[in-house]
């Protein structure tokens, strides 16, 4: 009888076990099913489709060690679970965490997740109900419009000159633009071929882009991609731009702003493991490899010479723009030097919010060829244009709202030194990207604010002539409600001769007067300093580059080899500055609010 009853409850038990088995392979195969219906993994963030499949379902921890009772209420929850999850999976809701219970007999949430669309592919698009492409992440994005790119790129010769434009200021008294006298020798069928090229590049934005119902009007209206997220300042780094970058990035932080900076270098070779990954995380920025994302194209884009487009220098920083991971962006050169929040005092305010775009004036008269309004399908010059040319030391572009016109200055700068520069500038002084994102706003019509008050300019006497330094921008809000030229804030310092790099400023003899012992403040007298912007901003400066010189001198691949560098800045600064203090200086206001005249 007791060897019965013993028979019994073992092959009792052994059938608990099986029914727990054959339940654990059904939940399996339930959520299985359920993954499997989106036809793509769902990867955790920083693992790609290609990454080896070394990962498991998450499994479902049986009670195995539980009382009778237990393991009856234990199997019970699964089973409603199990149907819940099933229900969901069949019915599409929107809820889509699978529960699991511990091995205290809890319910556990998985990590939620959105199965992608039927036919989701593995290049970060995904078909969608009507079998169109979807962009989902930024690689897929450049995929897609650098071969649009590369199918409209220029097959004439080259643009070429008569002459150079001369670079001069405007007449006294002139705000609006004349044309310019065309130095361009290409033949009108050479003309005629890029216009068409940059037709069809125009019709592929209208197709991808184009928001029919602001068709025909001033300020045309374009559609954005969500992939997009968030604020955020973007800067080219690397090599010899690390120095200034590194300066202007703590310039940021001491007016009180937070917002994510993405530095991009041109690729692996500029990457620096110790500044990007040690130095710069510490200000809340991070080094985007821009080759990585470049490399997801079956058009090959670089700086070297067999690439299918060649990219460098100027070029990179619509590139920048573009790839960041931002909608709403600051370009900012890496010696371009934020002197008010550009969080409270740009992004949250008029002009930006209605208009999406600001760019800033330069100095000099625009020359761009009568032969590029031709070209950008204008039937004549346009009128009420400012006088001057654009300088984009910093820019401020809201992705969704501009990303036709940002990807027209992408074409713009792609085929920028051959084509469109020349066209743009003829060659004055400053030739490059500056008009490229002003003239792509104007060729699709689309909503832009130009600031008004001209650029003011910083210099130092060197005992012998003047000489300009810096160029000192507005604020777009400031300049948008003008009451007095004493009201409007000055927004950025653009040091650019010499730019702000302690390496280059100790070794270079720009900080020497001609007689070779005269020390030089480079951004004009503290007084004027103090008057301008509330603050000597230059001893600000000074301050962050021998922190920054002394800390990096034997890190920074750029600065390696330089002897003596960090006893050369504080000799500068102690003869010019006086003894710095132990804090460091003050920088700009934190609140942004305190007006300087």
């Amino acid at each position: 009888m007791r060897l019965t009853r013993r028979l019994l409850s073992v092959v009792a038990l052994f059938g608990l076990i099986v029914v727990l088995i054959r339940y654990r392979q059904s939940v399996e195969a339930t959520i299985e099913e359920a993954i499997g219906d989106g036809h793509s993994e769902i990867l955790p963030p920083g693992e790609d489709a290609n990454t080896p499949k070394n990962r498991q379902l998450p499994l479902v921890i049986l009670p195995f060690v539980k009382t009778e009772e237990e393991k009856k209420a234990a199997i019970a929850a699964a089973v409603e679970e199990k149907a819940d999850a099933a229900d969901n999976a069949a019915s599409g809701s929107k809820s889509n965490s699978f529960a699991f219970t511990d091995s205290d007999g809890k319910k556990v949430d998985a990590q939620p997740f959105t199965p992608p669309p039927d036919g989701g592919k593995k290049d970060g698009s995904a078909v969608t109900d009507t079998g169109v492409d979807e962009i989902t992440d930024v690689g897929a994005f450049w995929a897609k419009w650098s071969r649009d790119i590369y199918a409209t790129r220029p097959t004439i010769q080259k643009v070429s000159l008569s002459g150079h434009a001369q670079t001069q200021r405007p007449r006294e008294g002139q705000t609006t633009r004349e044309p310019h006298h065309d130095h361009v020798r290409n033949s009108e069928d050479d003309i005629d071929a890029l216009r068409r090229l940059h037709e069809e590049f125009v019709e592929e934005l209208e197709k991808e882009l184009g928001n029919s119902s602001s068709r025909g009007q001033s300020e045309r209206q374009w559609n954005g991609s969500n992939i997009f997220k968030g604020k955020g300042i973007v800067m080219v780094g690397g090599g010899e731009y690390f120095g200034p970058a590194i300066i202007s990035i703590q310039m940021l932080r001491r007016t009180g702003n937070s917002l994510p900076v993405e530095v991009f270098v041109p690729d692996d070779d500029e990457y620096e493991k110790a500044v990007c990954e040690d130095y710069l995380k510490k200000l809340d920025a991070k080094c985007v490899v821009l080759s990585h994302i470049l490399n997801k194209s079956t058009v090959k884009v670089s700086q070297k010479d067999d690439a299918d487009l060649k990219v460098t220098h100027y070029q990179l920083k619509s590139l920048s723009v573009l790839l960041s991971s931002f909608e709403d962006v600051l370009l900012l050169d890496s010696d371009s030097i934020p002197l008010l929040d550009p969080l409270t005092n740009i992004f949250w305010t008029e002009p930006y919010r209605s208009k999406g775009m600001i760019i800033w004036p330069d100095f000099w008269r625009a020359t761009e060829s009568p032969m590029f309004w031709t070209v950008a399908g204008k039937s004549s010059f346009p009128t009420g244009l400012p006088v001057t040319s654009s300088e984009t030391g910093q820019m401020v572009i809201n992705k969704t709202t501009h990303l036709a016109p940002l990807l027209l200055a992408t074409y713009y700068n792609i085929f920028g030194p051959d084509y469109y520069y020349p066209l743009l500038s003829q060659g004055a002084l400053g030739q490059g990207d500056k008009e490229t994102f002003f003239a792509a706003a104007l060729a699709l019509n689309s909503s832009y604010y130009r600031v008004q008050t001209p650029a003011g300019l910083l210099g130092r006497h060197d005992g012998r002539t003047e000489k300009g330094t810096a160029l000192v921008q507005h604020l777009p809000s400031d300049d948008m409600e003008y009451t007095s030229a004493a009201s409007i804030r000055p927004a950025f310092v653009h040091s650019n001769t010499p730019k702000m790099n302690a390496g280059h400023l100790v070794d270079e003899g720009d900080l020497l007067a001609v007689d070779g012992v005269t020390r030089l403040r480079l951004l004009g007298s503290k007084q004027e300093s103090l008057n301008r912007f509330g603050f000597d901003v230059e001893r600000a400066i000074w301050d962050l580059m021998v922190q920054t010189g002394c800390e990096l001198q034997d890190v920074l691949r750029e600065w390696k080899g330089r002897k003596g560098m960090c006893e050369k800045l504080e000799e500068h600064y102690k003869l010019v500055f006086g003894i710095r203090e132990a804090g460091g200086v003050s920088g700009p206001p934190a609140t942004g609010e305190d007006k300087s005249h």
